[in-house]
This record gives C-alpha cells, structure tokens and sequence, in this order.
C-alpha cells in the first residue's frame, strides 16, 4: 500500500509525492511463511535422494581417481595402483615401483556406501596400471548405498573404465 501525500511546491504546481515505498509488517509475515513452507517441503524430499545422491559422488570419486592413476603411470612411465580395503570402506592411491618402497598418495573413506564388492583384481585387490596405462588384471568394483541400490565400475584390460547401473 503506497500512501500519497499532496504538496504545493514554489512554483506553483501540485503534485503526489510517495510518503513511503517500503513493506508492511503483514506482507513480510506472508513471504516468511511462504519461504517456511517451501522449506519444510523440500527438506525431507533431499534426505530421501541423499543415498543415491552420495552413490553418485562415490563413483565419480572412484571414476576419477581410477583415471588420474592411469595418467600418471603413463606419465612417469611407473607403474600405480588402486588398493581397495573393502572391510574398512576405503582405498588408496599408491606408487608401486616397488613393493619395499611403496609411497601412497592418497587414502579415501566412502561416505554413505554400505558395502564394497570387488572381483577379478586377483593381486590384494587392486587396479594396476603399467606404463602403458593398461591394467594388470581388469575386474568390476560395486558400491552399494544404504538404500540397496548399487553402481558397478568395470575396469577392462586396456584400462577402460565404465560406470554401469
């Protein structure tokens, strides 16, 4: 509601001059609440998607380590490796040359995955890679959510990586 109030200027001429633009206390009152419901709606839709939504950030994770490995066995012309611990939800990225001086780079814990299955990496459950950027021994890693829904990475041979459902 915008108020006028009529003024009379030196020069003689009459006009409306806004007294106020501002909200009143009623209308903020109504966009809280309308800002409270929308909040109360939308919260408890995101904790349904959370699971798949950490599933999806494990696997991009994984994915994604998987191939800056890769890279740097090509690159350094040394051979790196992926070991799983599945027990302990968690892998690590290590520098292979030799297994007396093994110089992990980096250690992740899975957040929200409730199970890891790995198969076919038949040496300590690991992928890898030479340095031609192919894998040792190919296998597939399936993380499972709380919910039970599961993605599955497929390492080939050549050191192909897949995501599937």
């Amino acid at each position: 509601m915008i108020c006028y109030q009529f003024q009379l200027s030196n020069s003689k001429k009459a006009g409306l001059i806004p007294l106020s633009a501002g909200f009143t206390l009623a209308e903020m009152l109504i966009v809280i609440a309308i800002i409270v419901i929308l909040a109360g709606i939308s919260i408890p839709t995101f904790k349904t998607f959370q699971p798949t939504l950490q599933l999806n950030g494990a696997v991009r994770g994984l994915v994604g380590d998987l191939r800056y490995i890769q890279q740097m066995a090509i690159t350094e012309q040394l051979e790196y490796c992926l070991r799983f611990f599945p027990n302990n939800n968690k892998y690590e990225l290590i520098k292979c040359q030799n297994p007396a001086a093994e110089e992990i780079l980096k250690t992740v814990f899975f957040q929200g995955i409730s199970s890891i299955t790995i198969t076919g990496f038949a040496t300590n459950n690991e992928a890898r890679y030479n340095s031609y950027g192919a894998v040792k021994e190919s296998g597939d890693i399936v993380l499972e959510s709380s919910e039970g829904k599961t993605k599955t990475v497929k390492v080939k041979p050549s050191g192909f990586i897949k995501i599937e459902e």
